[in-house]
C-alpha cells in the first residue's frame, strides 16, 4: 500500500509539472505569434523606407554632380554683384 502511495504521488507530482511546463509553452508559443506579428509590420514599413532612401542617394548625387557649377556661379554673383544694392542684387539673381 505504502509502495502504491509513493507512486501516487510521484505520478501527480509528474503531473503537476508537465502541466506547469504546458502552461510555460503556450504562453512562449503566444509570445513569439505577437512578436511574429510585430516583426512583419517592422519589415513591411521598412519597405518603404528603402525607396525613400533610393530617392534621397539620388537627389543627393545630382546635388553632388552640381556642386562644382554652384559654387562657381556663387562666387561669380557675390564677385561681381556685392558692389550693387540688395534690392538689385535680387533682382539680377531672380
Amino acid at each position: 500500500m505504502y509502495f502504491i502511495r509513493n507512486r501516487l504521488r510521484k505520478l501527480q507530482q509528474d503531473l503537476d509539472s508537465a502541466q506547469k511546463r504546458k502552461a510555460q509553452l503556450e504562453f512562449e508559443v503566444d509570445l513569439c505569434a505577437k512578436k511574429l506579428v510585430r516583426a512583419q509590420k517592422l519589415i513591411g514599413g521598412l519597405g518603404g523606407e528603402k525607396n525613400r532612401w533610393t530617392l534621397a542617394a539620388e537627389n543627393l548625387q545630382k546635388i553632388y554632380d552640381n556642386l562644382l557649377g554652384d559654387v562657381l556661379v556663387s562666387s561669380g554673383v557675390i564677385g561681381y554683384l556685392g558692389a550693387f544694392t540688395g534690392a538689385f542684387r535680387d533682382e539680377a539673381t531672380q
